[in-house]
């Protein structure tokens, strides 16, 4: 039997869009022309609903995990009494995505002690302390008769997590391995040591931890309609200096829930029936127009008049963000950066009034709304001009803007009350680490690799994807130098390095902007835009295997631009 794999590739050259059909969740097949001309999603009144703030997963008693967990759990010196188990159901759902629409089947993880009439889309938000380690038990109950788009067979990505690649989420069954991909019915042991990157090898790096990082189905050729259907969430990372409450440590805002809130960015098409729409073939990447936050279109949320720290991630296909706080009538408001998604920065930039966002990458800012009267009225607005798949207009530096006026508000924060005590802080010193240093980068290894377009698919390396042999060799420990280039043309590639965290080095030959600059910025997910080349710098601690990079644009990825590296022990 032909796979998609190989039916995409001899045709990929040859097929059109016209030709192609999108599809709903409820299995109903629609016109490619009919779904661009007229299926549009019905018109809903925004900011009706209270933004969704799913809740935290809750430890599971002790377990016995699988054979290869167990052996993973004694190299790292963890066992069931120094470790945090949880239980997590995959399945297929009805939720409400906005009142004035009919339930949407969706696909979700759920904690097995919610109740199974959840109201979520969004998977339970896990918070996670560093220094302890997580087994995770995902449990494909998706059904295997499914209508619609997608495949109900899963592997679960832990993005931004310093994990063996075994549990990492490589997407696809490849031979030399045990199984990572579950299919209904099957159970799937991921094993998170949270632990300092360094930690195997003796050297453990204490300013290498991520702040929030997310979870998300990765299974080859399918993660973009599978993670479109609703299966990703978000974690939270506490330890010694962020520990979520505003009393100690740094005392940035919290409780998380209360003031520290966690908004992940999506963007959909609904047809009349309440389904989602999708089309599985757009090799540009697919947009949708209601934007939604936390799995609500459009949603409202009160805060009271002091600081709040937000956590924006943006969890989309194809749709790139630029963020903005506006009053009703587009006037940008200050906030203080702190974070990206390779955690907290060296120092927060301050009274900053807009931030870019590619696919998966992560802002976190805080905002004082003891600034603005009761019954103020802000928005989270959205001003970059994007209008297709291939990515924003205009160039990373400079993304092309919608006029004010003209933005996308995306949902509303409604300031209430009179004046609060406020214990909470941005402090001028966060997480600061030491920029990379001339001698490591005259030690590294040198990796070229150019993303392309080819055949009217993707490629890297003038290859389209091929996981049962590696692209890249790497050698644990060993410094690498990683130029990532841009030849694709216009279209924009989020591309993303699995394993570890990276510092940015050069952009296009010059020292990079603040927001991604080694010495103030760690990352995991670097935006090429059109003829861009990136240096960046990695090293690969601890653990060895087969791994991948590819192109964050869910359709980008699934249409072969991904590769596969491989970390060697020596």
């Amino acid at each position: 039997m032909i796979s998609r794999r190989q039916l995409l590739r001899g045709s990929a050259a040859a097929a059109g869009l016209s030709a192609l059909a999108a599809k709903s969740s409820n299995g109903n097949v629609l016109s490619h022309a009919a779904m661009q001309a007229a299926i549009c999603s019905p018109p809903t009144t925004p900011f009706l609903a209270p933004l969704p703030l799913p809740p935290a997963a809750n430890a599971a008693s002790p377990f016995l995990p699988s054979p290869e967990a167990v052996a993973h759990l004694g190299l790292i010196g963890a066992n069931s009494s120094n470790a945090c188990f949880y239980n997590i159901i995959q399945e297929e759902a009805l939720v409400s995505l906005h009142p004035e629409l009919p339930l949407t089947p969706v696909w979700r993880y759920r904690d097995v002690n919610a109740p199974a009439n959840s109201p979520y889309i969004a998977g339970p938000t896990f918070v996670m302390r560093q220094g302890t380690p997580q087994i995770v038990r995902h449990m494909n109950r998706l059904p295997s008769n499914h209508a619609g788009f997608g495949v109900p067979h899963t592997v679960v990505h832990f993005h931004g997590g310093h994990v063996d690649p075994y549990f990492d989420g490589f997407p696809e069954d490849i031979p030399g391995l045990p199984r990572v991909v579950s299919q209904p019915g099957q159970d799937f042991d991921y094993v998170y040591p949270m632990q300092d990157p360094g930690f195997l090898d003796g050297c453990p790096d204490p300013t290498e931890r991520n702040a929030m990082q997310w979870y998300h189905d990765h299974l080859l050729d399918f993660t973009g309609p599978n993670v479109y259907r609703g299966l990703a969430g978000v974690t939270i990372v506490h330890d010694d200096l962020d520990t979520g409450s505003e009393h100690t440590g740094l005392r940035l805002p919290g409780p998380l829930g209360v003031h520290d809130i966690p908004l992940m960015l999506q963007d959909r098409r609904i047809a009349a029936d309440g389904s989602m729409v999708y089309l599985p073939e757009d090799y540009d990447g697919f947009l949708g127009d209601k934007f939604m936050v936390n799995g609500a279109i459009n949603p409202y949320f009160e805060v009271r008049r002091r600081k709040y720290r937000f956590r924006v991630l943006n969890g989309s296909n194809a749709r790139h963000y630029l963020v903005s706080v506006t009053d009703d009538e587009g006037r940008r408001k200050p906030f203080d950066i702190i974070a990206t998604e390779g955690g907290l920065l060296a120092h927060p930039l301050r009274n900053k009034k807009k931030f870019l966002l590619a696919n998966a990458e992560q802002i976190e800012f805080v905002i004082d709304f003891s600034n603005y009267a009761p019954g103020t009225e802000l928005f989270l607005s959205n001003f970059l001009k994007q209008t297709s798949g291939r990515g924003p207009h205009g160039d990373y530096d400079e993304p092309d803007e919608l006029d004010r006026g003209e933005e996308d508000q995306i949902m509303k924060f409604i300031v209430q009350g009179g004046a609060v005590a406020d214990p909470s802080q941005v402090p001028n010193t966060l997480r600061p680490f030491t920029p990379i240093s001339q001698a490591e980068i005259d030690a590294a290894d040198v990796v070229e690799t150019e993303f392309e377009r080819k055949g009217g698919a993707w490629a890297i390396n003038d290859e389209y994807v091929d996981l049962h042999h590696p692209m890249v060799n790497v050698t644990r420990n060993k410094p690498v130098i990683w130029r990532m280039n841009n030849k694709s043309g216009g279209w924009w590639h989020p591309a993303h390095v699995h394993i570890e965290n990276c510092r940015v080095l050069r952009r296009n030959g010059r020292r990079p902007r603040k927001i991604e600059r080694d010495g103030i910025a760690k990352k995991n997910c670097i935006a090429l835009s059109g003829g861009d080349e990136v240096e960046l710098f990695m090293r690969f601690r601890d653990f060895s295997g087969p791994a991948v990079f590819h192109c964050h644009n869910l359709e980008h990825e699934d249409h072969f631009m991904m590769a596969r590296f491989d970390i060697h022990a020596s």
